[in-house]
């Protein structure tokens, strides 16, 4: 199976709910510096809340595609998650 056939393959396992099974098929790809791999790197990493590692991928979209809107939006997603605060929490 060529790698584009694989990247579709993961992509669709992590389109169905098969996330687990989507990060294990996507350790045995064979790394490329496309905006494609990187962004489903990306949505692996945020599908299991790694923040840090999931920014540095779609950042990595970004240095490859500047205009790409999904890289954007997830980007903004978590900066949104990790900078919320309820303000209920801190007030018994």
């Amino acid at each position: 199976m060529n790698q584009n056939k694989e990247i579709a393959a993961v992509r669709h396992l992590l389109d169905t709910g098969k996330a687990r099974e989507a990060e294990l098929a996507f350790q045995k790809l064979e790394p490329e510096n496309t905006a494609e791999y990187f962004l489903l790197k990306g949505k692996i990493e945020q599908k299991f809340q790694h923040w840090g590692e999931a920014i540095n991928a779609f950042n990595k979209v970004l240095e490859l595609d500047p205009e790409h809107t999904e890289a954007k939006n997830n980007l903004h997603l978590i900066k949104n998650i990790l900078n919320f605060w309820n303000p209920d929490m801190f007030n018994p």
